[in-house]
């Protein structure tokens, strides 16, 4: 027996089972476990996703700690503005992204979406103060018009008003998010701010905001969850707003809304 060649042979089994044990451990870090979800959020968009006492609330989180509650998932929140959540989706940065995001053609080719789970109309709204009521199309044009940069409003005036001569691309004022939107329709810098029609009751019903529709644009907006390409974990989520039914959607809407 040659017992050098033996310890050598002894050793190196030895050295191979801890890379293998140290390897395992890697891959079963908390950053990059298949149970840790990272979620991209936009949380200025009420009553979907917004922040109430620094904390971040809303109907989209309360439907995602539902899912990750009833499927022994964990999940990471990063902020961003709306433009930067869906690119970090996009680019594989998190794994989901939510904070009212309409499906679109356009998004589906960099992301995926989940089923729709809340359907809404489009308003232009304006001060009460100001009392703007648009009865004519025609009308805009001595309006401005703003809106958070990657909203979906802009394919709406691009391929809708753009063509037909109501409203250019180049006269919409973009901002970070609807929080600046706001401060400068408040302060008189701005005409009118596009929203959806869930994001209007919000700001009258429970924001108490001083604002109006000033007009309702006859658009059917479905919202969805954002998934990075592949995931491994949309089609359960998709079985989960199922098991929880339009019915509860609708008490999470009533809920934060008021």
């Amino acid at each position: 027996m040659n017992i050098p060649r033996l310890i050598a042979k002894t050793l190196l089994i030895g050295f191979c089972f801890l890379a293998t044990l140290l390897s395992i451990g890697c891959s079963k870090s908390d950053n990059k476990s298949p149970k840790v979800l990272q979620v991209a959020i936009a949380p200025t968009v009420p009553p979907l996703m917004f922040e109430e006492q620094g904390q971040p609330v809303g109907i989209d989180l309360e439907i995602f700690k539902g899912f990750c509650e009833s499927r022994g998932y964990t999940y990471n929140l990063k902020s961003y503005d709306f433009q930067g959540m869906l690119g970090a989706v996009a680019s594989g940065q998190a794994d989901v992204a939510f904070s009212g995001i309409s499906i679109t053609e356009k998004r589906m080719q960099v992301m995926e979406f989940s089923n729709p789970y809340i359907q809404n109309a489009w308003d232009l709204v304006s001060l009460k103060k100001r009392n703007i009521r648009i009865t004519n199309l025609d009308q805009l044009k001595k309006y401005s018009i703003g809106f958070p940069t990657g909203a979906v409003f802009m394919g709406y005036v691009e391929n809708e008003w753009q063509p037909k001569g109501i409203y250019s691309v180049g006269q919409v004022k973009l901002y970070p998010s609807y929080s600046e939107a706001l401060t400068d329709l408040n302060n008189g810098n701005l005409d009118l701010v596009f929203v959806d029609s869930s994001m209007l009751r919000s700001y009258v019903n429970k924001l108490h905001m001083p604002v109006q529709s000033s007009y309702e644009i006859p658009y059917a907006d479905k919202l969805g969850f954002a998934f990075v390409k592949g995931s491994p974990i949309r089609d359960d989520f998709n079985k989960y707003l199922a098991e929880l039914g339009p019915e509860k959607i609708k008490a999470y809407e009533a809920q934060w809304e008021k």
